[in-house]
């Protein structure tokens, strides 16, 4: 999704029987509603200058008409959350995760200097995430205009249904953001189906987001995660002439260096651990088992943070939980690529 993502898969197992949901995603189109998220916009005169100094993208190259990836950082540089910025010519929209909506809320608001408005529209809105190849395709006849580019966020209609649509970027799926008002959700819910898009379940998509190596707040990445820790550091834009919180001890966290950093790993075989069993290098606990699949694509994958000494793809980790052990290598993220059915 364009907005902040979706939580981590939290189960320690799954059927290896694959959904019609998960199918859509991966070889045709499938739509999740992502229910919750915190919606903030920003206007005024001082309102670009403004979501500079609470986030971690440079607005200033970030045209309108575009979104971009970002983070809110506190004071210490920890993660608050992952946040999408939306840029339109007369204001601007942040989207976070539904878990850490108020706590971004109140992050913002404490923050707002200059001739800025802020509103809170997340419960005005809705947002559904089409994901999968054939999203395009699906999506062309009913959709004007269809956004552009990767990156790309257009005023359209749907079938009737004023949207904001935003294209997902390269580091992702192909796949669409359609923001409608919640009135329309279920209206826009039913044109999907009609139009061949697939709905997709908790689960499914929960999966399709651990392929693609997303990381959340809370689950895989941890409280006093700053981006460092967290692998996050190309969200953030230092030195851009705007001071954003955070960026001083990120600066200082960045010149001491990480201890641990997070990375995926794949178990081989067909027996998946339990969720947070513990994790080892060379025979010393150095984390949990943060979040865990069964892809039906790439076998058992998962995340945890290790050592940034024995961060490289191919380090042998060994998972504990009771009297029980398995052994997994680090991977590269994201598990899949667009090129991966």
């Amino acid at each position: 999704m364009t907005g902040a993502q979706s939580p981590s898969f939290l189960v320690s197992r799954l059927s290896v029987e694959v959904s019609d949901g998960y199918r859509a995603l991966v070889s045709g189109a499938a739509s999740y509603p992502a229910e919750g998220l915190g919606q903030f916009e920003v206007s005024g005169p001082d309102a670009h200058a403004y979501v500079n100094r609470v986030a971690t993208a440079d607005l200033s190259v970030l045209e309108p008409g575009h979104f971009v990836h970002s983070l809110l950082l506190r004071d210490d540089a920890s993660i608050l959350d992952r946040v999408t910025i939306d840029r339109f010519p007369e204001r601007v929209m942040l989207v976070v995760d539904a878990a850490q909506r108020q706590a971004a809320w109140d992050h913002i608001v404490a923050r707002k200097r200059g001739n800025v408005r802020l509103r809170d529209i997340s419960d005005d809105m809705a947002v559904t995430a089409v994901r999968g190849p054939a999203t395009l395709t699906r999506l062309a006849p009913l959709l004007s205009p269809v956004p552009g580019a990767p990156g790309d966020i257009v005023n359209a209609r749907l079938a009737g249904i004023d949207v904001f649509a935003a294209r997902a970027t390269l580091e992702g799926p192909e796949g669409v953001d359609l923001y409608c008002r919640a009135r329309d959700r279920g209206s826009l819910r039913n044109t999907l189906l009609k139009a061949g898009v697939q709905a997709a379940s908790e689960s499914d998509w929960r999966i399709h987001c651990l392929e693609w190596g997303i990381a959340t707040i809370g689950a895989e990445i941890d409280a006093g995660d700053t981006p460092v820790e967290a692998d996050l550091e190309r969200l953030v834009a230092e030195g851009k002439g705007a001071p954003f919180p955070g960026e001083t001890a990120l600066a200082a966290r960045r010149r001491t260096g990480a201890l641990k950093r997070l990375v995926g790993f794949h178990v081989t075989g067909d027996d998946v651990p339990p969720l947070a069993s513990r994790v080892s290098v060379a025979g010393v606990m150095v984390d949990r088992v943060r979040t865990i699949a069964l892809s039906p694509r790439v076998g058992i994958i998962g995340m945890t943070a290790i050592p940034t000494s024995a961060d490289a793809p191919g380090t042998t980790l060994t998972l504990l939980s009771g009297d029980q052990s398995w052994q997994a290598k680090v991977v590269h993220r994201p598990f899949v690529t667009r090129t991966l059915t």
